[in-house]
């Protein structure tokens, strides 16, 4: 089966520094992969070069289709949507004005609507919201409604930017379970970047360690998490 996203000698730097060295990986289409390393290996980095929001070389294909020069907006109507470190919501808007801005690009009202009510059936606490600003909802709320607002666009691929920092332990193993729904009912591929590695390898099918932005190791997730010197080496776990 072809990748649905192929990378190839990706480097990309903030002005003169270089962050990310000759990276290369692939995601199946369906997939769950996450992107592991410590602070400062170059993951968010990565996410940020998919999405054209910084200077970057290399070769990115999407459904073979080349889009490494493509516009940031561009990549995003090709089927790549991001939650990005920080929520990503816009805070002055109201949680319902959030999800149908998420929609903007599509076609249909009463399929945009019909999503908009499934986001609210897995997160009833954002159906609780819905005329609240996005700005005035707890950090679990907010992450809820990023993700709901990604997913809006019906993307080929969910890129997510550690979707579990700041979260309780509840409220973080109930949004990587939707994740892991989304995934097996829609089929969306995901890349996940991700702190607490053994999260991430539990929903993951497979996983890249980035160690000072080059790819350092690679494989099906289980085998990496049942590595014991893999994980002291490189997870912390």
């Amino acid at each position: 089966m072809a990748p649905l996203l192929e990378v190839r000698g990706l480097t990309a730097a903030y002005g003169a520094l270089t962050v990310l060295h000759q990276v290369s990986f692939e995601i199946a289409p369906g997939s769950i992969t996450t992107l592991l390393g410590a602070n400062g290996a170059g993951k968010t980095t990565t996410l940020r070069a998919l999405c054209g929001l910084i200077d970057r070389q290399g070769e990115i294909r999407l459904e073979g289709r080349p889009i490494q020069r493509a516009r940031t907006e561009d990549i995003a109507r090709a089927g790549i949507a991001q939650v990005p470190d920080g929520r990503g919501t816009f805070q002055s808007l109201t949680v319902e004005e959030n999800l149908q801005l998420g929609g903007i690009s599509r076609r249909g009202a009463r399929a945009i609507a019909d999503d908009i009510e499934r986001f609210y059936t897995l997160f009833p606490r954002l159906r609780e919201r819905r005329l609240q600003q996005a700005g005035t909802l707890s950090g679990g709320e907010q992450q809820m409604l990023a993700i709901s607002r990604a997913l809006m666009l019906r993307p080929k691929l969910l890129l997510l930017d550690e979707p579990s920092f700041g979260l309780a332990p509840m409220i973080t193993a109930r949004i990587f379970e939707i994740l892991r729904q989304v995934n097996e009912t829609d089929g969306t591929a995901m890349l996940i970047v991700e702190q607490n590695a053994h999260l991430a390898l539990g929903i993951a099918d497979r996983a890249y360690v980035l160690e000072t932005g080059e790819i350092v190791m690679s494989g099906p997730a289980a085998e990496i998490q049942a590595d014991e010197k893999i994980r002291a080496s490189y997870l912390g776990c």
